[in-house]
Protein backbone atom coordinates (compact mmCIF):
# COMPACT_ATOMS: atom_id res chain seq x y z
CA UNK A 1 0.00 0.00 0.00
CA UNK A 2 1.37 3.21 -0.78
CA UNK A 3 1.01 5.85 1.60
CA UNK A 4 0.12 10.00 0.03
CA UNK A 5 1.55 11.40 2.38
CA UNK A 6 0.99 14.86 1.84
CA UNK A 7 -2.48 13.87 2.61
CA UNK A 8 -1.59 11.93 5.15
CA UNK A 9 0.10 15.38 6.40
CA UNK A 10 -2.77 17.57 5.81
CA UNK A 11 -5.10 15.07 8.17
CA UNK A 12 -2.80 15.04 10.61
CA UNK A 13 -2.55 18.87 10.83
CA UNK A 14 -6.10 19.41 10.74
CA UNK A 15 -7.37 16.40 13.53
CA UNK A 16 -4.32 18.37 15.96
CA UNK A 17 -6.40 21.48 15.26
CA UNK A 18 -9.60 20.45 15.63
CA UNK A 19 -8.45 18.87 18.76
CA UNK A 20 -6.97 21.73 20.26
CA UNK A 21 -10.38 23.67 19.60
CA UNK A 22 -12.52 20.69 21.64
CA UNK A 23 -10.14 21.48 24.37
CA UNK A 24 -10.37 25.37 24.06
CA UNK A 25 -14.10 25.42 23.94
CA UNK A 26 -13.78 22.89 27.26
CA UNK A 27 -11.40 24.92 29.48
CA UNK A 28 -13.71 27.98 30.78
CA UNK A 29 -17.23 27.40 31.82
CA UNK A 30 -18.35 31.45 31.41
CA UNK A 31 -17.43 31.58 27.30
CA UNK A 32 -14.08 33.31 28.00
CA UNK A 33 -11.45 32.69 26.27
CA UNK A 34 -7.32 32.30 27.66
CA UNK A 35 -6.28 33.20 24.19
CA UNK A 36 -5.31 37.16 24.67
CA UNK A 37 -3.88 36.92 20.53
CA UNK A 38 -6.92 35.89 19.28
CA UNK A 39 -9.36 38.50 17.29
CA UNK A 40 -12.41 38.10 20.24
CA UNK A 41 -9.37 39.49 22.44
CA UNK A 42 -8.44 41.51 19.56
CA UNK A 43 -11.86 43.38 19.24
CA UNK A 44 -11.96 46.08 16.62
CA UNK A 45 -8.48 45.78 15.95
CA UNK A 46 -6.95 47.83 12.64
CA UNK A 47 -4.06 48.50 11.01
CA UNK A 48 -2.00 47.02 8.26
CA UNK A 49 -2.97 43.23 7.10
CA UNK A 50 -1.52 40.16 4.96
CA UNK A 51 -3.87 38.36 2.46
CA UNK A 52 -2.64 35.50 1.14
CA UNK A 53 -3.38 33.19 -1.84
CA UNK A 54 -1.82 30.83 -4.06
CA UNK A 55 -0.50 31.67 -7.26
CA UNK A 56 -2.59 32.29 -9.88
CA UNK A 57 -3.22 34.05 -13.05
CA UNK A 58 -6.35 35.62 -11.22
CA UNK A 59 -3.60 37.33 -8.50
CA UNK A 60 -3.51 40.26 -10.76
CA UNK A 61 -7.11 41.24 -10.13
CA UNK A 62 -6.58 40.89 -6.68
CA UNK A 63 -3.69 43.00 -6.75
CA UNK A 64 -5.91 45.70 -8.23
CA UNK A 65 -8.42 45.82 -5.78
CA UNK A 66 -5.49 46.08 -2.85
CA UNK A 67 -4.14 49.41 -5.00
CA UNK A 68 -7.25 50.79 -4.91
CA UNK A 69 -7.85 50.21 -1.19
CA UNK A 70 -4.40 51.22 -0.27
CA UNK A 71 -4.79 54.36 -2.37
CA UNK A 72 -8.38 55.06 -0.05
CA UNK A 73 -6.38 53.44 3.56
CA UNK A 74 -3.10 55.04 3.39
CA UNK A 75 -2.87 53.74 7.57
CA UNK A 76 -4.32 49.87 6.87
CA UNK A 77 -2.38 49.16 3.69
CA UNK A 78 -2.59 45.51 2.30
CA UNK A 79 -0.30 43.38 1.79
CA UNK A 80 -0.28 40.60 -0.50
CA UNK A 81 1.68 37.46 -0.30
CA UNK A 82 1.53 34.33 -2.88
CA UNK A 83 2.05 31.12 -1.77
CA UNK A 84 2.80 28.49 -4.09
CA UNK A 85 1.10 27.10 -6.94
CA UNK A 86 0.61 23.90 -5.51
CA UNK A 87 -3.05 23.24 -3.48
CA UNK A 88 -1.17 21.17 -0.98
CA UNK A 89 1.46 23.34 -0.39
CA UNK A 90 -0.70 26.57 -0.10
CA UNK A 91 -2.60 24.76 2.57
CA UNK A 92 0.14 23.16 4.38
CA UNK A 93 1.49 27.25 4.98
CA UNK A 94 -1.64 28.27 6.28
CA UNK A 95 -2.50 25.28 8.33
CA UNK A 96 1.03 25.36 10.44
CA UNK A 97 0.70 29.28 10.94
CA UNK A 98 -2.79 28.41 12.42
CA UNK A 99 -2.14 25.54 14.18
CA UNK A 100 0.51 28.14 16.01
CA UNK A 101 -1.78 30.55 16.37
CA UNK A 102 0.13 33.07 14.55
CA UNK A 103 -1.05 36.51 13.31
CA UNK A 104 1.33 36.61 10.30
CA UNK A 105 -1.86 36.09 7.75
CA UNK A 106 -5.09 38.33 8.33
CA UNK A 107 -6.87 36.99 5.18
CA UNK A 108 -6.55 33.87 3.70
CA UNK A 109 -8.16 32.88 0.27
CA UNK A 110 -9.16 29.22 0.85
CA UNK A 111 -10.80 26.36 -2.08
CA UNK A 112 -14.24 26.32 -1.32
CA UNK A 113 -14.17 23.12 -0.52
CA UNK A 114 -11.73 23.75 2.46
CA UNK A 115 -14.01 26.33 3.82
CA UNK A 116 -15.87 24.03 5.89
CA UNK A 117 -12.83 22.62 7.54
CA UNK A 118 -11.04 25.46 8.20
CA UNK A 119 -14.02 27.03 10.06
CA UNK A 120 -14.18 23.65 11.90
CA UNK A 121 -10.83 24.18 13.01
CA UNK A 122 -11.73 27.32 14.70
CA UNK A 123 -9.13 28.88 11.88
CA UNK A 124 -11.76 31.86 10.70
CA UNK A 125 -13.92 34.52 12.68
CA UNK A 126 -17.74 33.96 11.62
CA UNK A 127 -18.70 36.40 9.70
CA UNK A 128 -21.58 37.66 11.85
CA UNK A 129 -22.05 40.78 14.47
CA UNK A 130 -19.18 42.93 14.17
CA UNK A 131 -17.86 40.89 11.43
CA UNK A 132 -20.91 40.60 9.32
CA UNK A 133 -20.78 41.76 5.14
CA UNK A 134 -23.42 42.44 2.97
CA UNK A 135 -23.91 39.76 0.83
CA UNK A 136 -27.55 40.82 -0.85
CA UNK A 137 -26.05 41.38 -4.30
CA UNK A 138 -23.81 38.22 -4.45
CA UNK A 139 -24.54 34.88 -6.43
CA UNK A 140 -26.44 33.01 -3.50
CA UNK A 141 -24.55 29.72 -4.72
CA UNK A 142 -21.58 31.52 -3.75
CA UNK A 143 -22.64 32.91 -0.02
CA UNK A 144 -23.38 29.08 0.42
CA UNK A 145 -19.79 28.04 -0.44
CA UNK A 146 -18.67 29.75 2.16
CA UNK A 147 -21.24 28.64 4.91
CA UNK A 148 -20.97 25.90 7.36
CA UNK A 149 -23.19 24.60 9.73
CA UNK A 150 -25.93 27.60 9.03
CA UNK A 151 -22.77 30.17 9.66
CA UNK A 152 -20.74 32.60 7.14
CA UNK A 153 -17.10 31.93 7.56
CA UNK A 154 -15.87 32.93 4.41
CA UNK A 155 -16.60 35.72 1.85
CA UNK A 156 -16.65 34.81 -1.69
CA UNK A 157 -14.19 36.15 -4.04
CA UNK A 158 -14.18 34.61 -7.20
CA UNK A 159 -16.88 31.32 -8.59
CA UNK A 160 -16.79 28.69 -11.03
CA UNK A 161 -19.20 26.71 -12.93
CA UNK A 162 -19.29 23.87 -15.97
CA UNK A 163 -20.68 24.35 -19.12
CA UNK A 164 -22.43 21.60 -21.88
CA UNK A 165 -20.37 22.44 -25.08
CA UNK A 166 -22.00 20.89 -27.96
CA UNK A 167 -21.43 20.55 -31.95
CA UNK A 168 -23.86 23.24 -33.36
CA UNK A 169 -22.73 21.32 -37.52
CA UNK A 170 -24.57 18.39 -35.61
CA UNK A 171 -27.33 19.43 -33.19
CA UNK A 172 -30.03 21.78 -33.78
CA UNK A 173 -30.03 23.35 -30.39
CA UNK A 174 -28.60 22.51 -27.01
CA UNK A 175 -30.70 19.62 -25.14
CA UNK A 176 -32.10 21.05 -21.13
CA UNK A 177 -32.60 17.43 -19.86
CA UNK A 178 -30.84 14.32 -20.08
CA UNK A 179 -33.28 12.74 -22.13
CA UNK A 180 -33.24 15.50 -25.00
CA UNK A 181 -29.59 14.85 -25.18
CA UNK A 182 -29.66 11.09 -25.33
CA UNK A 183 -32.28 11.56 -28.41
CA UNK A 184 -29.60 13.75 -30.10
CA UNK A 185 -26.72 10.44 -29.58
CA UNK A 186 -27.71 8.62 -32.88
CA UNK A 187 -26.22 11.48 -34.71
CA UNK A 188 -22.91 10.84 -32.88
CA UNK A 189 -23.24 7.07 -33.66
CA UNK A 190 -23.78 8.05 -37.72
CA UNK A 191 -20.63 11.16 -37.38
CA UNK A 192 -18.60 7.62 -35.54
CA UNK A 193 -17.93 9.80 -32.54
CA UNK A 194 -19.10 9.55 -29.13
CA UNK A 195 -22.00 11.14 -27.29
CA UNK A 196 -21.40 12.42 -24.34
CA UNK A 197 -18.13 13.32 -22.49
CA UNK A 198 -16.98 14.26 -18.78
CA UNK A 199 -14.45 13.68 -16.28
CA UNK A 200 -14.40 10.18 -14.98
CA UNK A 201 -11.10 8.92 -13.66
CA UNK A 202 -10.97 8.59 -10.01
CA UNK A 203 -9.86 11.78 -8.71
CA UNK A 204 -11.53 15.28 -7.70
CA UNK A 205 -13.17 15.63 -10.93
CA UNK A 206 -15.28 12.35 -10.50
CA UNK A 207 -16.40 13.48 -7.42
CA UNK A 208 -17.31 17.03 -9.23
CA UNK A 209 -19.40 15.25 -12.14
CA UNK A 210 -21.19 12.44 -9.83
CA UNK A 211 -22.19 15.38 -7.20
CA UNK A 212 -23.81 17.85 -9.83
CA UNK A 213 -25.53 14.90 -11.68
CA UNK A 214 -26.83 13.54 -8.23
CA UNK A 215 -28.10 17.24 -7.61
CA UNK A 216 -29.53 17.34 -10.28
CA UNK A 217 -31.71 14.54 -9.37
CA UNK A 218 -32.62 16.71 -6.26
CA UNK A 219 -30.30 14.08 -4.09
CA UNK A 220 -26.81 14.69 -2.16
CA UNK A 221 -24.47 13.05 -0.01
CA UNK A 222 -23.76 15.35 3.06
CA UNK A 223 -26.26 17.03 5.72
CA UNK A 224 -25.83 20.75 6.68
CA UNK A 225 -23.87 20.19 9.62
CA UNK A 226 -20.79 18.75 6.99
CA UNK A 227 -20.96 15.19 9.11
CA UNK A 228 -23.99 13.61 8.68
CA UNK A 229 -24.61 11.27 5.74
CA UNK A 230 -27.93 12.85 3.57
CA UNK A 231 -27.31 9.53 1.13
CA UNK A 232 -31.34 9.03 0.11
CA UNK A 233 -33.55 7.27 -2.92
CA UNK A 234 -32.38 10.53 -5.20
CA UNK A 235 -28.83 10.16 -4.49
CA UNK A 236 -29.20 6.67 -6.08
CA UNK A 237 -31.30 7.49 -8.58
CA UNK A 238 -28.52 10.18 -9.93
CA UNK A 239 -25.41 7.53 -9.59
CA UNK A 240 -27.68 4.91 -11.00
CA UNK A 241 -28.31 7.32 -14.02
CA UNK A 242 -24.63 7.81 -14.54
CA UNK A 243 -23.33 3.67 -14.15
CA UNK A 244 -26.37 3.27 -16.93
CA UNK A 245 -25.11 5.78 -19.15
CA UNK A 246 -22.24 4.03 -19.44
CA UNK A 247 -24.08 0.91 -19.91
CA UNK A 248 -25.84 1.98 -23.10
CA UNK A 249 -22.96 3.79 -24.73
CA UNK A 250 -24.22 7.29 -23.81
CA UNK A 251 -20.65 8.14 -22.17
CA UNK A 252 -17.93 5.60 -23.35
CA UNK A 253 -15.72 3.46 -21.22
CA UNK A 254 -13.02 5.50 -22.52
CA UNK A 255 -13.97 8.64 -19.94
CA UNK A 256 -13.19 6.29 -17.01
CA UNK A 257 -9.62 7.49 -17.50
CA UNK A 258 -10.31 11.36 -18.56
CA UNK A 259 -9.67 14.20 -16.57
CA UNK A 260 -10.22 17.80 -17.72
CA UNK A 261 -7.26 17.51 -20.43
CA UNK A 262 -7.97 14.52 -21.90
CA UNK A 263 -11.93 15.52 -22.09
CA UNK A 264 -11.09 18.62 -23.93
CA UNK A 265 -8.56 16.98 -26.46
CA UNK A 266 -11.36 14.51 -27.39
CA UNK A 267 -13.98 16.97 -27.65
CA UNK A 268 -11.58 19.69 -29.56
CA UNK A 269 -10.56 17.12 -31.79
CA UNK A 270 -13.85 16.18 -33.53
CA UNK A 271 -14.27 13.19 -31.35
CA UNK A 272 -17.19 13.57 -29.46
CA UNK A 273 -21.20 15.99 -29.68
CA UNK A 274 -21.26 17.09 -25.98
CA UNK A 275 -18.63 17.69 -23.50
CA UNK A 276 -19.05 18.76 -19.86
CA UNK A 277 -16.16 21.12 -18.78
CA UNK A 278 -15.19 24.40 -17.14
CA UNK A 279 -15.51 27.87 -19.22
CA UNK A 280 -11.57 27.91 -19.69
CA UNK A 281 -12.21 25.84 -22.84
CA UNK A 282 -14.59 28.26 -24.47
CA UNK A 283 -11.72 30.30 -25.97
CA UNK A 284 -9.15 27.30 -25.87
CA UNK A 285 -11.61 25.45 -28.43
CA UNK A 286 -10.80 27.89 -30.59
CA UNK A 287 -7.66 26.96 -31.68
CA UNK A 288 -8.96 23.64 -31.95
CA UNK A 289 -10.06 21.23 -35.20
CA UNK A 290 -14.09 21.92 -34.38
CA UNK A 291 -13.51 26.09 -33.77
CA UNK A 292 -16.80 28.13 -35.02
CA UNK A 293 -18.48 24.33 -34.70
CA UNK A 294 -19.24 24.52 -30.95
CA UNK A 295 -21.87 26.09 -28.66
CA UNK A 296 -22.75 26.33 -25.18
CA UNK A 297 -25.22 25.72 -22.62
CA UNK A 298 -25.86 25.04 -18.97
CA UNK A 299 -25.43 21.56 -18.32
CA UNK A 300 -28.77 18.97 -18.88
CA UNK A 301 -31.25 18.05 -15.77
CA UNK A 302 -34.15 15.76 -15.23
CA UNK A 303 -37.05 17.94 -16.04
CA UNK A 304 -35.29 21.06 -17.33
CA UNK A 305 -31.35 22.64 -16.79
CA UNK A 306 -29.41 21.18 -14.29
CA UNK A 307 -27.20 21.50 -11.88
CA UNK A 308 -23.17 22.45 -11.85
CA UNK A 309 -21.18 21.62 -9.42
CA UNK A 310 -19.35 25.41 -8.14
CA UNK A 311 -15.72 25.97 -8.36
CA UNK A 312 -13.50 29.13 -6.99
CA UNK A 313 -12.17 30.51 -3.79
CA UNK A 314 -13.46 32.55 -0.76
CA UNK A 315 -11.61 34.69 1.57
CA UNK A 316 -11.85 34.25 5.60
CA UNK A 317 -10.50 36.89 8.22
CA UNK A 318 -7.90 34.59 10.47
CA UNK A 319 -9.24 33.80 13.91
CA UNK A 320 -5.60 34.71 15.48
CA UNK A 321 -5.64 38.54 13.33
CA UNK A 322 -4.74 41.50 15.38
CA UNK A 323 -6.84 43.66 12.58
CA UNK A 324 -9.75 42.00 12.37
CA UNK A 325 -11.97 44.82 11.83
CA UNK A 326 -9.84 46.10 8.88
CA UNK A 327 -9.65 42.47 7.30
CA UNK A 328 -13.53 42.38 7.34
CA UNK A 329 -13.91 45.84 5.53
CA UNK A 330 -11.24 44.89 2.83
CA UNK A 331 -13.98 41.92 2.78
CA UNK A 332 -16.56 43.82 1.27
CA UNK A 333 -14.34 45.99 -0.83
CA UNK A 334 -13.55 42.73 -2.32
CA UNK A 335 -16.52 42.58 -2.94
CA UNK A 336 -17.80 45.95 -4.94
CA UNK A 337 -18.83 46.40 -8.50
CA UNK A 338 -15.34 48.07 -9.26
CA UNK A 339 -13.37 44.82 -7.28
CA UNK A 340 -15.45 42.25 -9.01
CA UNK A 341 -15.36 43.76 -12.52
CA UNK A 342 -11.07 43.06 -12.03
CA UNK A 343 -12.14 39.45 -12.07
CA UNK A 344 -14.12 39.90 -15.00
CA UNK A 345 -11.17 41.33 -17.00
CA UNK A 346 -8.88 38.83 -16.30
CA UNK A 347 -10.82 36.02 -17.41
CA UNK A 348 -12.28 34.58 -13.78
CA UNK A 349 -16.08 34.53 -13.31
CA UNK A 350 -17.14 37.48 -10.16
CA UNK A 351 -19.22 36.73 -7.47
CA UNK A 352 -21.26 40.31 -7.56
CA UNK A 353 -24.36 39.38 -9.93
CA UNK A 354 -25.19 42.63 -11.59
CA UNK A 355 -21.46 42.36 -13.55
CA UNK A 356 -22.94 39.42 -15.54
CA UNK A 357 -25.48 41.87 -16.72
CA UNK A 358 -22.70 44.85 -17.60
CA UNK A 359 -22.75 44.88 -21.68
CA UNK A 360 -18.95 46.07 -21.86
CA UNK A 361 -18.51 42.74 -20.26
CA UNK A 362 -20.63 40.70 -22.19
CA UNK A 363 -19.13 42.33 -25.56
CA UNK A 364 -15.66 41.06 -24.20
CA UNK A 365 -16.73 37.70 -22.80
CA UNK A 366 -19.90 36.87 -24.22
CA UNK A 367 -20.29 33.36 -22.30
CA UNK A 368 -20.85 35.29 -19.25
CA UNK A 369 -24.35 34.89 -19.92
CA UNK A 370 -24.43 31.67 -19.76
CA UNK A 371 -22.43 31.99 -17.03
CA UNK A 372 -24.33 33.35 -14.75
CA UNK A 373 -27.19 31.26 -15.67
CA UNK A 374 -25.46 28.24 -14.43
CA UNK A 375 -23.58 29.79 -11.50
CA UNK A 376 -27.75 30.27 -10.17
CA UNK A 377 -28.39 26.56 -10.17
CA UNK A 378 -24.88 25.92 -8.93
CA UNK A 379 -24.03 24.12 -5.95
CA UNK A 380 -21.13 23.88 -3.64
CA UNK A 381 -19.49 19.93 -3.07
CA UNK A 382 -20.38 18.80 -0.12
CA UNK A 383 -19.52 20.94 2.88
CA UNK A 384 -17.68 19.03 5.82
CA UNK A 385 -14.48 19.52 7.67
CA UNK A 386 -13.15 16.15 6.35
CA UNK A 387 -13.73 16.82 2.80
CA UNK A 388 -11.07 15.37 1.58
CA UNK A 389 -12.17 11.93 3.13
CA UNK A 390 -15.48 12.61 2.03
CA UNK A 391 -14.85 13.39 -1.57
CA UNK A 392 -12.20 10.54 -1.30
CA UNK A 393 -15.67 7.95 -0.67
CA UNK A 394 -17.79 9.59 -3.34
CA UNK A 395 -15.23 8.99 -5.92
CA UNK A 396 -13.50 5.94 -4.98
CA UNK A 397 -16.92 4.24 -4.35
CA UNK A 398 -18.96 5.80 -7.74
CA UNK A 399 -15.27 4.33 -10.15
CA UNK A 400 -16.20 1.23 -8.61
CA UNK A 401 -20.48 1.00 -9.77
CA UNK A 402 -19.31 2.44 -13.10
CA UNK A 403 -16.81 -0.14 -13.68
CA UNK A 404 -19.13 -2.48 -12.46
CA UNK A 405 -16.60 -3.32 -9.53
CA UNK A 406 -19.77 -2.86 -7.13
CA UNK A 407 -23.67 -2.10 -6.93
CA UNK A 408 -24.72 1.40 -6.74
CA UNK A 409 -26.33 -0.04 -3.37
CA UNK A 410 -23.15 -1.51 -2.47
CA UNK A 411 -21.36 1.82 -3.43
CA UNK A 412 -23.95 4.27 -1.89
CA UNK A 413 -23.43 1.56 1.19
CA UNK A 414 -19.61 1.96 0.85
CA UNK A 415 -19.78 5.95 0.54
CA UNK A 416 -22.31 6.46 3.55
CA UNK A 417 -19.59 4.40 6.05
CA UNK A 418 -17.28 6.59 4.36
CA UNK A 419 -18.83 9.77 5.05
CA UNK A 420 -19.28 8.18 8.82
CA UNK A 421 -15.93 7.60 9.56
CA UNK A 422 -14.06 11.01 7.85
CA UNK A 423 -12.90 12.27 10.87
CA UNK A 424 -11.20 9.13 11.87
Amino acid sequence: MVLNTKAVRRAAVAASAASLLVLTACSSDDGSSSDSGSASAAGDGRGPITIVEGQDPLNAALENIIADWNAEHPDETVTFKPLAKEADDQYDDIAQRMQAKSDEYDLVAVDVTNTAEFAANGWLLPLEDDYAIETDGLLPATVESGTYNGTLFAAPKNTNAAFLYYRTDLVDKAPATWAELQAECPKAVEAGIDCYLGQFKNYEGLTVNVTEIVNAFGGSFVAEDGLTPSIDDKTGEGLQFIVDRFADGTIPAAAQTYTEGESQTAFGDGKALFLRTWPGFYTDGESSSIAGNYGIAVLPGVDGPGVSTLGGYNVGISAFSDAPATARDFLEFMQTRQSQTYYAEVGGAPVLAEVYDDPAILEQFPYFATLKEALESAKPRPSSPYYSNVSKAISDNSYAAIRNEKSVEQALADIKAGIETAGN
